[in-house]
């Protein structure tokens, strides 16, 4: 069977879902694990990215449920990740 861009952005959605936060990082090494090098490729920053088709998909898979938190480089469900992390930190 041959996986397309919407049978991982259907993946991802479901990931995002179960874990309510995954790190960009985590998630490009998780579909070059599972569904091989050619979904990813080397952005314009030299890192490693998720393939456009996919991205588009899971646009539409998602259709606002997940978010982005840009500082985080991650997607999350649910409130904003800072407020998820209510216990106090060592520092505190």
């Amino acid at each position: 069977m041959n996986t397309s861009a919407s049978d991982i952005a259907t993946w991802m959605v479901d990931i995002i879902t179960t874990e309510r936060r995954v790190g960009q990082a985590d998630m490009v090494d998780a579909i070059e694990s599972k569904f091989g090098s050619e979904w990813i490729y080397v952005g314009d920053s030299g890192h490693p990215s998720i393939d456009r088709a996919v991205l588009k998909e899971f646009r539409k898979a998602h259709r606002g449920a997940v978010k982005w938190h840009r500082e985080d480089l991650a997607w999350y469900i649910g409130d904003e990740p800072e407020a998820e992390s209510a216990e106090p930190s060592a520092a505190e």
